[in-house]
């Protein structure tokens, strides 16, 4: 049940992630920092997480770094409805 839940939450992340264009604008900056924040430290180590510059702002995450967001939230997640779980079940 915990794998599940966590699973619907990360691929509700990426449907956010993914419609990104069609949501009010105020949302927009959350959604960027869901994308750009975890890459940064790994470009910072080297990885190739982004693309080439286009030159219409931003460099959008390379299939490596789309890969290492996907493993990211999955990951985060999986321990937000762990800790959950565990909160429920310690409650008397």
């Amino acid at each position: 049940m915990r794998n599940l839940a966590a699973l619907a939450l990360a691929i509700a992340h990426g449907l956010l992630v993914a419609s990104a264009a069609r949501l009010p604008e105020w949302l927009a900056p959350v959604i960027a920092a869901s994308i750009y924040i975890p890459l940064w430290p790994l470009r910072a180590a080297g990885m190739p997480v982004f693309g080439q510059t286009t030159g219409w702002g931003w460099d959008g995450p390379s299939l490596l770094g789309w890969a290492m967001l996907v493993a990211f939230w999955v990951v985060v997640w999986w321990l937000l409805v762990r800790l959950a779980f565990r909160a429920v079940r310690s409650t008397p």
